[in-house]
């Protein structure tokens, strides 16, 4: 039975064409995530037009990250015995009218029903990940292949985060932005038809691989408990993420008098510091060989700026810790390899393990807003619902102080 390993025994260098396939892949689901992370810029024209509460918000919010939380994990076990280019092919067709729908969308209910559709079909996908990284890269470049991703994810974010109320304002409506948004996800579907060739791959025996393993690849997740100590880490540093994102805008509005046009490229700094500096993520990899480090250190952190974020007032200290939150990002690319690295863990496994670190991450992405907007509600104050949250995401540091120290052999 092959390896993870042994099936890509040899492959050294990734070939022009692998490059394009994983940073097609890695650029939809940024497109994916820009959707999500720029609502809290909609929102307030979405709570005019729609007239939704703060638990509403939390709720359109949450819906997006907790249907794929609980749907990545069966999706894994289900579809990774496919094709992965086939996979993604299938779920951007199907994910395409419920994205024009959410434009469309007359009230909060056909709205929520929109985004939930739109993440149901976009699930899918969750297994061709980690299997387009074993197909189309060397493994020795796993790690910097995620890395270039990531800067080029947080490009497109600052830009998007930074654009989306100017946009707005130009066009007059947020339903002709989402709309635009949906012509960008449009054209992605089409450069993936012609750049992702399965029979160009440089590893042709994944699919024979995927196949050949019988038994359940869910035996990951005792196998591998390390798996579970990832996941809650980077479960902190998502909720944190998208509680700033989506409330961030609307306490500076209420609150502080900040303007939309203002505090939109006020939130890109979460991503300017980022795109320079997310090939570090590539130099972690192989320079820090006390994985311990790389999980604990990071969340500590987000715990510390997020309460900054939540109690400063002062325009330029917002934007340094900001700053900060993004930068810690860059130990993202490294933590969602090292699943590779288990010893004799099996392609199928990789997928399990991989969707379930997602699947905490898309449990803290939802908590971050859900939280946030009920005790908001409770206390009807965004600034204690923020502070709230941001003392809860303190069990990240506990979960990475626990993960072994050492990389293994």
């Amino acid at each position: 039975m092959d390896t993870s390993a042994s099936l890509s025994a040899g492959f050294t260098h990734t070939p022009a064409r692998g490059w394009m396939v994983a940073l097609l892949s890695r650029f939809q689901q940024s497109s994916v995530a820009a959707i999500s992370f720029s609502f809290g810029l909609f929102l307030p024209f979405m709570r005019q037009d729609l007239a939704l509460s703060p638990w509403e918000a939390g709720l359109l919010q949450g819906v997006w990250w907790v249907t794929s939380a609980l749907l990545m994990l069966p999706s894994s076990v289900i579809f990774s015995r496919f094709s992965p280019v086939s996979l993604v092919l299938v779920s951007l067709f199907l994910s395409l009218p419920f994205l024009f729908l959410q434009g469309l969308a007359s009230s909060f209910l056909v709205l929520f029903v929109a985004r939930f559709c739109f993440v149901l079909c976009h699930v899918i996908a969750t297994p061709a990940r980690p299997l387009l990284l074993q197909q189309w890269v060397a493994p020795r470049q796993y790690a910097l292949v995620q890395a270039v991703g990531l800067t080029l994810h947080s490009i497109f974010l600052a830009i998007t985060i930074s654009t989306s109320a100017l946009l707005i304002t130009v066009v007059g409506s947020w339903r002709i932005a989402y709309l635009l948004l949906g012509g960008l996800f449009l054209l992605q579907t089409l450069v993936w038809l012609i750049v992702a060739r399965e029979r160009l791959a440089p590893v042709q025996g994944l699919q024979q691989a995927l196949q050949e393993q019988h038994e359940t690849p869910l035996r990951a997740l005792w196998m591998y408990p390390q798996g579970w100590l990832i996941g809650v880490t980077l479960f902190a540093l998502s909720a944190t993420w998208t509680a700033i994102v989506t409330f961030l805008p609307t306490l500076l509005l209420e609150e502080r008098g900040v303007s939309l046009t203002w505090s939109g490229p006020l939130l890109g700094f979460l991503y300017y510091a980022l795109i320079p500096s997310s090939p570090l993520g590539g130099w972690l990899e192989k320079k820090v060989s006390n994985r311990k480090l790389l999980l604990w250190l990071p969340a500590l952190c987000n715990v510390l700026l997020g309460v900054g974020i939540t109690l400063t007032s002062a325009p330029w200290l917002l934007m340094a810790l900001l700053t900060g939150t993004g930068v810690i990002w860059i130990v993202s690319p490294v933590l969602e390899v090292l699943p590779f690295e288990f010893p004799g863990i099996r392609p199928r496994e990789v997928a399990v393990i991989a969707s379930l670190i997602r699947t905490f991450m898309g449990l803290g992405f939802a908590a971050g807003p859900m939280v946030t907007g009920l005790v908001a509600e409770l206390t009807n104050s965004l600034q204690t619902g923020l502070l709230v949250l941001c003392l809860l995401t303190s069990i990240g540091v506990i979960t990475g102080l626990l993960y072994p120290s050492q990389r293994p052999s």
